[in-house]
């Protein structure tokens, strides 16, 4: 019969990805961690774990018991949290992963108005890289999750929602172009204009466009994130392509800056993520539903497909 430490020092070890991490974290000694998986692997027979350059690399076989592995833990930890709520007398939780540009913006308004109407919610709201949220999402960790991800890859630990939106153009309040109800790809070549690197998807989205257009951009400056650009354009020193909540924020927090649509449509996507090894809570799809209409009423339009392994 598998014993409940042998899977505790499996599930630590595939998580955190050495011995020496995995020990520490359940406070049993390294050489213990070692037994503990040697022991699970003869009674499973076959190998969990690789070791590659000197890093365990877990095995299709281990990818495949993780999977499994973390089903069980999920329900002992969905049985814990039901206790805690019970005793506490708060009824839910909803633990929120997310990459900068939504945790540091948007979204901190749009969790405390949802909070506002449900007082005895326990709620978190954490930033990371989307690679560590992806991470996190994966190994059950968050009730979901917003990443900024260009490709991905399916996995059997993670349910997606692709939301796709349209980026705006910003500019300062005495622009010569102050007036003008829309930007095209024409007025980038006349006006300074604040870039990102060449890696950027955006960037890359908006130069094929004005190839396309046979416009080259009045480049002046580069940079590698949104906010960033708004703050220089917020002191006069040019136009930049930002998404809407970058934009939104930029305008809240007093950047004396003009918000202004721009056609043909240059486009940003994130992801949705939801830990697809338990079942997504009924507070989970309410906040993201809220997340949408809050969007929506914030003049950003977003366009989403339904959720897919």
């Amino acid at each position: 019969m598998l014993k409940f430490q042998q899977l505790s020092a499996f599930k630590a070890v595939y998580e955190l990805g050495t011995m020496t991490a995995a020990s520490k974290h359940i406070h049993v000694t390294q050489p213990a961690i070692s037994r503990l998986i040697a022991s699970l692997e003869h009674q499973l027979g076959f190998q969990l774990f690789q070791r590659i350059k000197g890093r365990l690399v877990p095995t299709d076989q281990g990818k495949a018991f993780y999977v499994e592995v973390a089903k069980a833990f999920s329900a002992l930890e969905t049985l814990e949290d039901s206790a805690r709520d019970i005793r506490s007398h708060h009824h839910g939780s909803l633990h929120i992963t997310a990459f900068p540009m939504l945790s540091n913006s948007f979204l901190p308004g749009v969790l405390g108005q949802f909070l506002s109407s449900a007082p005895s919610l326990k709620a978190s709201l954490t930033s990371y890289r989307s690679e560590e949220v992806l991470r996190r999402t994966e190994i059950q960790s968050c009730d979901v999750g917003f990443a900024l991800i260009d490709s991905f890859t399916a996995s059997a630990s993670i349910i997606q929602q692709a939301v796709e939106g349209d980026c705006v153009c910003i500019l300062p309040q005495n622009s010569p172009l102050a007036d003008k109800a829309e930007l095209v790809p024409e007025d980038l070549a006349d006006i300074p204009f604040i870039r990102y690197e060449s890696e950027d998807s955006t960037q890359q989205e908006l130069d094929q466009l004005l190839r396309q257009q046979g416009v080259r951009s009045n480049d002046i400056l580069e940079v590698s994130f949104a906010n960033v650009a708004a703050m220089l354009v917020g002191q006069g020193i040019g136009v930049a392509m930002v998404d809407p909540f970058t934009a939104l924020h930029a305008q809240r927090t007093g950047q004396p800056i003009l918000i202004k649509p721009f056609k043909p449509r240059v486009s940003f996507q994130f992801h949705i993520l939801y830990p697809a090894l338990r079942p997504v809570s009924g507070i989970t799809k309410a906040f993201v539903q809220y997340f949408f209409s809050q969007a929506e009423a914030a003049g950003i339009q977003l366009r989403s497909e339904p959720p897919r392994p």
